[in-house]
């Protein structure tokens, strides 16, 4: 009969713990295309990427908030499942995996050290936390909580169940950590207190094992950042070295991702809408706050009067938990509540303690086990039923609302707008036009030039407009407001250019649209049309060539005057170059009164035969003089600020500029 009733509670548990870890990969991996995807997203996926189809190897990661450089190890991870599918949705889905059984090894690590009921509840708590949610769905570089419980499970076997080569095995998920994002160096005197502690347990060769292993892994970072002068060190030195403030935002934030403290700013402007959704139990937050602050007091009570090798334990959890909030409590830098993903869930397994102590303590009578158990499950449930309401209800804010100023405009309707190209018809190469043109530190940029990889593209901001010598060209406009914004001068061209057919849109929250057009024409006169030439082509040193311009003839003070100049580019330059170019207005006396610098169609795009508009925005100043101006433009190079030469046919340098042309500026008031 005992044996029949174990049977039948360890199939109930193991029903349970079955469902909890198909709720917790439900909740990571569903609606995949939901997930954010910004600038730090778009730059993991495209350098991975690279490794996978380009054979590139990074020693180096993704800059750090800190001013350096974390490890690539988290590039070559999302390299896996984009070997085997090309796009950001496999990155997501294999993220969600990770996070999914990193409840898996919560539970594990619970039942091992606590008790199976223990486990439970940690992986249930952990399983439909919404901070823990949102993380485990991102595809930033950031601390997987399955390698912290893969590190952490190997101090505890090191430690407690006295197996000295899973210390080697602590070395390298140590490694793993750090290499994944540099916040893992919290876990350094986390592994250092407990050498210190129980240094007469370690035997040396496990220990030089894991050190040499840790070693190796670092080291092609460690040598990258020699040769290139110690930039990473010197860049975290100046960060840890920098005037600090003393803030407990890093303790409010470890006990507000127990639950769904603050989540409410990811609806951005809509939050109002987003609370009038979900149901009133905020204060539940707050409960769950109080249960791990005493699940605290009952940890150091434990460490103070357990048994030893219990007391171990606690040693290595609390630890894990106070290091690295200790490391945040002064810092130069405002703290934000994703630096603790590393504390995942070291939070759950001790209120998992508490928990299943208290029930196991209120169930000593046969006759209250039912009533507890009752009881337990259905404060449970409700909290687990709340905060899944949380999450549920700030999903489809995402849908209908993304364009908010929290969460941004998700995956989904990013990959729906570059799936427009395909919608033109036009096979050839894509240029993007939107308000950015450097996919290394702006967004939109960084976005398409991770979605359409595999398919030629360039980018253009709002000041450029180039047109390829190409039979078919796609043509990818956007963020667009519903009144053009920025962007209306280009979508302007677009529309009113008879070589530009218009395809697709995709139509977000508050009129917002992504746009696409094709041309189909070889002959570019269109495009010239409109324009005044230039007596004759200006050539300059570099290969480019002025073709001639559009201003207006008068402009009043206070007013921006639009300067659109036409070129074209002989020769593709040299990799590596980079050019600028200059309009300057000029009084009668050759006196400068206003300036435009710009490029917004970057040098490294630039191909032979390119044909470009470029707009000139320049300020007239409020109290500039009525009379004649005259507007000059040229090129220079960048950073060294050399001008570059107007040349003649044999190339002899005969100008710096050119003079484009002469206008009035009247005072209307």
């Amino acid at each position: 009969m005992r044996n029949s009733r174990f049977v039948t509670r360890n199939s109930q548990f193991s029903l349970l713990f079955l469902s909890i870890l198909a709720l917790a990969f439900a909740l990571r991996m569903f609606f995949p295309t939901l997930a954010e995807f910004k600038l730090d997203e778009a730059t993991v996926v495209r350098r991975a990427l690279a490794i996978a189809y380009e054979r590139d190897l990074p020693t180096e990661g993704v800059g750090a908030s800190v001013g350096t450089a974390n490890l690539p190890f988290f590039l070559y991870l999302m390299a896996i499942p984009l070997r085997l599918w090309a796009d950001p949705v496999a990155a997501v889905l294999f993220v969600g995996l990770l996070n999914g059984l990193a409840v898996w090894a919560c539970y594990a690590l619970g039942k091992a050290y606590f008790s199976p009921k223990a486990g439970l509840i940690a992986a249930y708590l952990f399983s439909v936390c919404p901070w823990a949610i949102l993380y485990g769905r991102k595809i930033w570089t950031q601390n997987l909580p399955l390698i912290t419980l893969g590190f952490i499970t190997a101090l505890l076997a090191t430690f407690v169940k006295k197996r000295p080569w899973a210390f080697t095995a602590a070395c390298v998920g140590l490694a793993a950590l750090i290499g994944l994002h540099l916040g893992g160096l919290a876990f350094v005197p986390v592994l250092l207190l407990a050498m210190f502690l129980y240094r007469r347990e370690i035997e040396l060769q496990p220990l030089l094992v894991g050190v040499a292993l840790a070693a190796l892994a670092m080291l092609p970072y460690i040598i990258n950042d020699a040769l290139h002068g110690w930039h990473n060190l010197r860049g975290f030195l100046g960060y840890t070295g920098g005037p600090a403030t003393f803030s407990l935002d890093a303790l409010y934030y470890a006990f507000a991702i127990t639950g769904s403290a603050g989540i409410e700013g990811q609806a951005g402007a809509f939050v109002n809408e987003y609370l009038a959704r979900v149901l009133h139990l905020w204060w539940l937050n707050q409960v769950m706050m109080g249960l791990l602050a005493i699940a605290l007091v009952y940890a150091v009570v434990q460490l103070i009067r357990g048994p030893e090798e219990r007391r171990r334990v606690f040693v290595i959890l609390l630890a894990w938990f106070i290091v690295p909030i200790a490391m945040q409590l002064r810092t130069s830098r405002a703290t934000q509540p994703h630096y603790f993903i590393l504390l995942y869930p070291v939070q759950f397994l001790l209120i998992g303690n508490l928990l299943a102590d208290a029930w196991n303590w209120l169930s000593r009578s046969s006759r209250r086990q039912i009533p507890v158990a009752i009881v337990g499950l259905t404060l449970l449930l409700v909290w687990g039923g709340w905060q899944i309401t949380v999450w549920a209800n700030l999903l489809p804010m995402m849908i209908e609302h993304p364009t908010t100023g929290g969460y941004g405009i998700p995956l989904r309707h990013k990959r729906e707008a570059a799936a427009l190209v395909d919608a033109t018809l036009c096979p050839g190469e894509v240029i993007v036009l939107s308000t950015e043109n450097n996919p290394a530190f702006e967004e939109t940029p960084a976005v398409f030039d991770t979605l359409l990889f595999g398919r030629p593209h360039r980018f253009a901001d709002e000041t450029a407009f180039p047109v390829p010598d190409s039979m078919r060209v796609a043509y990818l406009v956007g963020p667009v407001s519903e009144d053009g914004g920025e962007l209306a001068p280009t979508l302007q061209m677009l529309e009113e250019t008879t070589g530009f057919h218009p395809g697709s849109q995709t139509t977000l929250a508050a009129g917002w649209t992504y746009r696409s057009f094709c041309r189909q024409h070889t002959d570019r006169e269109d495009v010239l049309s409109g324009f005044t030439r230039f007596p004759a082509d200006v050539l300059f040193a570099n290969h480019v060539v002025f073709a001639g311009y559009r201003m207006p003839e008068t402009v009043a003070v206070g007013d921006i005057l639009s300067v659109k100049l036409i070129w074209w580019l002989h020769e593709t330059p040299a990799p590596g170059t980079n050019f600028q170019f200059y309009t300057h207005l000029l009084d009668q006396d050759g006196r400068l009164v206003s300036q435009y610098d710009g490029n917004g169609y970057p040098t490294a795009y630039w191909q032979a035969s390119d044909l470009v508009i470029s707009r000139f925005p320049l300020n007239i100043p409020g109290d500039l003089a009525p009379g004649t101006y005259a507007v000059r433009a040229g090129i220079y190079s960048w950073p060294e600020i050399i001008n570059i030469p107007v040349i003649d046919s044999q190339g002899n340098a005969v100008d710096d500029g050119v003079t484009v042309g002469k206008l009035e500026i009247k005072n209307d008031q």
